[in-house]
């Protein structure tokens, strides 16, 4: 678990407070999870009963699986849906979680060249 990335949302709980809304639980509860997981060096094993699914439904989606929006973006498809320019998975990579939160910008290594070159 990417103990900086906790940090980051621990001190811009914006993001922990949307999908805490989202799932229509408290964001104060997200807060003290994340200051236990914090204290336990990110071990998973200390969360018990409610707070593993607090954890679930909150706190993992903002540090796994985030959506890369690739090199230009994301974009719309002919059903409608949001779809990812990424070309590497679509998924923003572990080394890339903290700088993607700083810059607002949620990018893979891969397409975060990408864009660079692009520019």
């Amino acid at each position: 678990m990417n103990v900086e990335v906790l940090k980051y949302l621990l001190d811009n709980d914006n993001y922990l407070e949307a999908k805490a809304d989202d799932a229509n639980l408290d964001v104060g509860a997200s807060i003290g999870i994340v200051k236990l997981l914090m204290a336990n060096e990110g071990n998973e094993d200390v969360l018990k009963g409610k707070q593993v699914y607090h954890y679930e439904k909150v706190i993992q989606p903002l540090l796994e699986n985030v959506t890369c929006e690739g090199p230009i973006g994301m974009f719309e498809d002919d059903d409608g849906n949001w779809v990812s320019s990424c070309c590497n998975g679509g998924i923003v990579d572990d080394e890339s979680l903290l700088q993607s939160y700083l810059e607002e910008d949620f990018k893979c290594q891969i397409c975060r060249f990408d864009a660079d070159r692009m520019d």
